[in-house]
This record gives C-alpha cells, sequence and structure tokens, in this order.
C-alpha cells in the first residue's frame, strides 16, 4: 500500500506544481499577487543557485533539490521542476497511443554527453557567460520561455473564444484581451525547443534529463549517495519485467540487477507494478557494506545500437543548431524596420537591473517578468544585447511602453537581475533617454498640431513652444527623461518616428521637474499676469 501511496503522493504534488506554475506565467488578471509569482519561482535550482550566489533573495531550491537528492534521490525531477513533469504528461499520453507491450528498454548511460553538458555550463559560469548558459539549459527557464511565449497565448486563445458566450449570458468576469505574442524569430526558437523535448519524451522518456540538463546530472551526481537508494531484491524479485517496463529513465538493469541512482528520477513507478517486493527502498549509509546480491552471469557484449546512437546524434545536432540559428535570426531581430530603413539601437534592460553588463550575469531568461508585465512592453531579446543576452527580456517600446508606477518586473524576478524598486524611486531612475528629431515632425513636415508626446510624457521632459501660425512643436529636457517609451510609443510619424529612446547601459537618475503651482485667488497674491 505504501507502495502506491509514494506514486500517488509524488502525482499530486507533481500536478499542483505544474498547475501552480501554468497560472503564474498566464496570469492575464493578475489576480495572483507578485509575492506568489516570486515564491514560487525560489523553488527552482537555477535561479535560486544565483539568487544564493550574489545574495539576491530566497534560495529554497537549491536547499530543496540537494536535500532531496541527499535523501531519496532525484525527487526534485519528478514533483518540482515544471520541465521535467511536462515531459511526463507528454510521457503518459504518449503511452495511450502506442502498441500493447511497447516499452523502453534499459540503456547505457551517456556520461560523455552528460558530464559535457554539464562541465560546458560550470566553464561557461567561470568565463563570464553563465547567464547565456542557464538561458539555454537551466529546466526551470525553458519552461518559463515556454510557459510565456506558447502556453499563455493558447490560454488567451481560449479566453477569447468563449468570452463573447460569456458575455451575452450576463458573465462580466470574462473579457476579450489581447494576445501578446512574441517576436517570430523568439518564438520560432521556443516552438523549437518545445517539440524537442516532446519528440525526447516520446521516443525515450527522461532522456533529456539525463542527457542536457545539467541541474539533473548535477543531482544524479549527488544521488548516488543517497541515504536511501532504490535496490533490487534477488531473493524476491522474479525477472517479470514489470518494473522495466515502466522505468521512463532506462536505467533498471534487471540482467545485473541494478538500479543507476544518478539517472532514476523517483518517479516510484516501478514500485507501485511490483507485488512481490523484489524492488524498493533500502538504507544505504551503513558501516558495514551490504553484502552484494547474487549475480548472474554476464550476458555477452551487445553491439551498440546504431540506431541509438543515429538519435542522440540528431537531438545534439538539432539543439545546437537552435543554439547557434539566434545570431542569424537576431540580426534580423535586433532592427527595427520601418518603411524599409532599419534602425539599430542599443538594448534597454528594465527598471531596477542596474546596468545592461549586471542583467546579464543574472538573468536566466526564465520569461516571469515577460508574463507579468501588464503593458507587454518587455518581449525577449535576439541580438540587441549581443550574444550574451540571447532570449533575455529588453523594453520594446514598437509595441507599448513602461507604466511610469509600474514595478512588478522586479516583484516577480526570483534571481535578484531585476532589483525591487519602489515606485518613488522608479520614477525617477533613468532607464534611457529620448531623443527628438525635429524634421521628422509631423508638425514640421506637415504642419499638423500633434503634441501627443508631450501629452503622454509622465515627467514632464517633454513640452512644447510656439511654432508658425498657431502651433507647437516638442521640446525635450533630457535630464528629466527616464526613458519610459510613452513619448515614442505616441508619436505618429511614420515610416521613422520622431521622437526616439536610446538605452543606458549603466542606468542613472533623472531630474524630477517641479510644476508651478498656480496662486490661489484665496490667498490674495497678485496674478502673474
Amino acid at each position: 500500500m505504501h507502495r502506491n501511496l509514494l506514486r500517488t503522493l509524488r502525482i499530486g504534488v507533481a500536478l499542483a506544481v505544474l498547475i501552480a506554475f501554468v497560472a503564474t506565467f498566464a496570469d492575464f488578471r493578475n489576480l495572483l499577487p507578485a509575492g506568489f509569482a516570486r515564491g514560487l519561482a525560489s523553488t527552482q535550482f537555477g535561479p535560486s543557485l544565483v539568487a544564493l550566489i550574489l545574495g539576491a533573495g530566497l534560495s529554497a531550491g537549491v536547499f530543496l533539490a540537494v536535500g532531496f537528492a541527499l535523501v531519496a534521490g532525484r525527487v526534485y525531477c519528478s514533483a518540482l521542476c515544471p520541465l521535467g513533469i511536462l515531459q511526463d504528461v507528454v510521457i503518459r499520453v504518449s503511452g495511450l497511443f502506442r502498441r500493447k507491450g511497447w516499452f523502453l528498454r534499459h540503456a547505457r548511460a551517456h556520461n560523455a554527453w552528460r558530464h559535457g553538458f554539464l562541465a560546458a555550463t560550470v566553464v561557461a559560469a567561470l568565463a563570464g557567460w553563465g547567464g547565456l548558459a542557464l538561458t539555454l539549459l537551466d529546466p526551470y527557464s525553458n519552461f518559463g520561455r515556454i510557459a510565456s511565449g506558447v502556453f499563455r497565448p493558447l490560454i488567451l486563445i481560449a479566453n477569447n473564444a468563449v468570452a463573447g458566450a460569456a458575455n451575452a449570458l450576463g458573465l462580466p468576469g470574462i473579457y476579450r484581451v489581447e494576445v501578446p505574442w512574441a517576436g517570430a524569430e523568439a518564438l520560432i526558437l521556443i516552438g523549437a525547443f518545445l517539440t524537442l523535448v516532446i519528440v525526447m519524451s516520446v521516443l525515450r522518456g527522461r532522456l533529456y534529463c539525463n542527457t542536457v540538463c545539467p541541474v539533473g546530472t548535477l543531482l544524479g551526481f549527488i544521488s548516488r549517495w543517497a541515504m536511501f537508494r532504490l535496490r533490487i531484491d534477488q531473493s524476491n524479485c522474479r525477472k517479470c519485467g514489470q518494473c522495466l517496463r515502466r522505468c521512463k529513465a532506462q536505467c533498471i538493469d534487471l540482467r545485473a540487477g541494478t538500479v543507476d541512482a544518478s539517472r532514476c528520477v523517483a518517479c516510484y513507478d516501478c514500485l507501485s507494478v511490483c507485488a512481490d517486493h523484489g524492488i524498493g527502498y533500502a538504507f544505504a549509509w551503513r558501516r558495514t557494506p551490504i553484502p552484494p546480491s547474487p549475480q548472474p552471469p554476464a550476458p555477452p557484449r551487445v553491439p551498440a545500437n546504431p540506431r541509438r546512437r543515429a538519435f542522440l546524434a540528431s537531438v545534439v545536432t538539432a539543439a545546437t543548431a537552435a543554439a547557434l540559428s539566434g545570431p542569424a535570426l537576431g540580426a534580423r531581430g535586433g532592427a527595427h524596420r520601418r518603411g524599409g530603413e532599419e534602425h539599430r539601437r542599443p538594448a534597454i534592460s528594465p527598471p531596477g537591473a542596474v546596468s545592461n553588463e549586471r542583467f546579464l550575469e543574472r538573468c536566466t531568461s526564465c520569461h516571469l517578468c515577460v508574463a507579468a508585465c501588464p503593458t507587454h512592453v518587455l518581449q525577449p531579446a535576439l541580438l540587441e544585447y549581443g550574444l550574451a543576452g540571447f532570449l533575455k527580456p529588453h523594453l520594446d517600446y514598437t509595441s507599448a511602453f513602461c507604466n511610469f508606477d509600474c514595478v512588478r518586473c522586479g516583484e516577480v524576478c526570483p534571481d535578484g537581475a531585476i532589483d525591487r524598486l519602489a515606485p518613488v524611486e522608479k520614477q525617477v531612475t533613468q532607464i534611457g533617454v529620448a531623443d527628438f528629431h525635429r524634421e521628422r515632425c509631423i508638425v514640421i513636415t506637415n504642419g499638423t498640431d500633434c503634441a501627443a508626446c508631450s501629452e503622454h510624457c509622465p515627467t514632464k521632459a517633454v513640452s512644447t513652444e510656439p511654432y508658425g501660425d498657431n502651433l507647437r512643436v516638442p521640446v525635450l529636457d533630457q535630464d528629466a527623461c527616464i526613458g519610459c517609451g510613452a513619448c515614442e510609443f505616441a508619436c505618429p510619424a511614420a515610416p521613422v518616428k520622431a521622437i526616439r529612446v536610446t538605452g543606458r547601459s549603466k542606468h542613472g537618475r533623472a531630474r524630477k521637474r517641479v510644476e508651478e503651482k498656480a496662486v490661489d485667488p484665496a490667498s490674495g497674491a497678485d496674478f502673474p499676469f
């Protein structure tokens, strides 16, 4: 009974975690508090490790993952990692369409690939490219991009499909919401990664977790010394193969009577199907060694399966191509195309990032801030920051602007890449500076009254002065500009905006303008005219 209970408990926790993460990334009504999103993300190993190293916040994820690994193996991978849980869902759904009797056989560990990806991540971090390495390989960050770029738009499409009928029935709580699709290039890359994970899960179970994922490899290394480890009891095992048929990690070797603890993801499927108690947890921290179980004769060496090697090679090739395609796609994405003319600008990092360099070092590109941004001005970058900023959030004023009072991105950031600013501090943080090009302004070119930039500027850095016949032309005070992009977004000039924001690589502080107050007639003071 306790064997089924372990599996049931694992499935229950995993589903709750997956639902919580999807709900967090798809919360288009901002019903969930920012603290909930930040706390949930802090349970993940990648951002938690960054926050721990930098002293930037909660580090629950590291202690949860390592603690579980030391006690009972890779429980984190099956119950707390949303990307691992997503793979389990894919495996379960694909099993409904397989022919009867099909199962994953035991396979040798691809240690060269596993250790290579982990070593590459460590070397990249030591060389100052840790942000890019975590962007490409951190499981939580990859899931976050999938949830923000794919799941959230699909949920919004479903919401909009029923919004009309709901309103007709008098249900005002359901309303249409604009679908915030990511840029085409970024969406292609996110979709390619999701496709890769689905294909690997359908064909080879948890192959991604046991070959590519550096977190899985690290926790697998720790799990070799877990207090409790799965062990085959040869006195009870009848070699029926039921556990082997249920093992999604392909880590049970019935011939040798062993379980590879470094690859076992603690799903407990094998325990739930063994009626003879031939496999179970055994306390492994003994002073005296556990007597070895009788081993069957070693089977003849079987030649390596060329199909298996070809599949693994194709997977690695696809992953490498997806990573390297960023520069090619980014070269197009880094430019804003308007009327056939391209204008390249430095990337604008979120308020609280302090500087682009600091932001790129700390951000793992989980896109929680992208999902939480109420105006959707935060979008995935391609090469706007350069290669080190691949897929990291940047402010795209072609789609929206940064709200003057909003500090949501800093409130949800789990790894300390975006500091939590008070609204009054954010309102004087200069992330960029606007530039006004008089020759493009429609007041100059068309003789048309406008002042849209001045009306939308929250700091009053843009004002107007008389021009021509009863017209007014913008005047810019750059010292008071915070670079929020409201003026650029509102500017009607085409094909190129007359006022555009250039990002600051290191954020500054704007001068707060003091508005002159009108004279109160009751005070008896003279009017200034």
